[in-house]
């Protein structure tokens, strides 16, 4: 049987985790200016990427530009890119 399908599968999960990372990456840049929190598109990313962030109970760290540094997502982008390497590998061996 060929790996192919798997392989296939593999690279689009790792492509949606990248993606991920990355809106969480602007979800913790629009979350650390306040200003850009408070706009209607920055509420919009943060409620829609508030579905991605790990449920770790962390407080976030206040920032003096009225903002937040959102630890949680930082951890979950950590994370997001961890489980990505591993798939990576495990396509290359596949």
């Amino acid at each position: 049987m060929s790996s192919k399908p798997l392989r296939t599968i593999l690279t689009i999960v790792m492509d949606l985790l990248i993606v991920v990372a990355i809106a969480l990456t602007a979800r913790m840049v629009i979350s650390f200016f306040g200003t850009l929190a408070a706009t209607q598109w920055g509420e919009l990313i943060l409620t829609i990427t508030d579905r991605f962030v790990l449920p770790l109970g962390i407080e976030p760290i206040k920032t003096p530009y009225g903002g937040v540094f959102d630890i949680t997502a930082a951890i979950t982008i950590g994370v997001l890119l961890l489980v990505e390497w591993l798939l990576s590998v495990a396509r290359s061996r596949g």
